[in-house]
């Protein structure tokens, strides 16, 4: 007996990193081969944000968005969505 495609748990690949920005209503998209090591490290770059001394982030997309640049301390949050594909 197989397990209908539906009920699987998604592959890593099939994961993007939503990257939600104080200016922004709308979240950054970002597909990654390695979704789950770029949402912990947004999740650390959140938690060590300093107003006194803010950083530039580059991260490089793999889909549409092939890199995108933004302030550490103007992350509001992130999260890790499994991608309806």
């Amino acid at each position: 007996m197989s397990i209908p495609a539906s009920n699987l748990p998604p592959s890593p690949s099939q994961y993007t990193v939503l990257v939600f920005l104080k200016s922004l209503a709308a979240p950054i998209v970002l597909f990654s081969d390695n979704p789950m090591s770029l949402y912990d490290e947004l999740k650390r770059n959140i938690q060590q944000a300093s107003a006194q001394a803010p950083k530039l982030l580059e991260k490089p997309g793999v889909g549409p968005l092939k890199k995108v640049c933004f302030i550490d301390t103007e992350i509001s949050g992130v999260a890790l969505q499994a991608d309806p594909r």
